[in-house]
């Protein structure tokens, strides 16, 4: 039996204002100024990344375990941590991946695959089917 990828797709949230999960984060009209969101490049990577997780969750449905988190979450580590030993990270990768984490990336079963920018769906599907081996990771332009 094969094991479940797992990506996670790491982007700031926009009400998120600590490293906290659902205790640091305001809801509602709150964060906007004049109608429009308070951080609008916020907003805009959030929806830029849309596509991305819409795509992953149709075409890798049970055989990925999809994460989006904010990197100032706790919660980020600890699912790194699970990552690392489930898919055997070797210790250089591990902690190359723990220094890099930036507030816009894609891991897959727990090496940075993407940083700064989205990939296109298909380059992570094709990583994914691969076991998690990325070869090259994204840069921003």
């Amino acid at each position: 039996m094969s094991k479940t990828s797992s990506v996670i797709l790491i982007r700031e949230w926009e009400a998120q204002i600590s490293g906290s999960g659902c205790c640091g984060r305001l809801e509602g009209d709150f964060l906007s100024c004049d109608g429009q969101p308070a951080a609008p490049e916020r907003r805009a990577v959030m929806e830029s990344m849309g596509p991305l997780y819409r795509e992953l969750r149709a075409r890798l449905g049970g055989n990925a375990d999809i994460e989006v988190v904010d990197p100032r979450n706790v919660s980020l580590f600890f699912l790194l941590l699970r990552d690392f030993w489930r898919f055997r990270v070797g210790l250089g990768h591990a902690l190359r991946t723990l220094a890099r984490v930036p507030v816009q990336a894609v891991v897959v079963n727990g090496r940075i695959v993407a940083r700064g920018k989205w990939p296109e769906a298909e380059e992570v599907i094709a990583i994914v089917q691969r076991g998690g081996s990325a070869g090259r990771v994204a840069q921003p332009v």
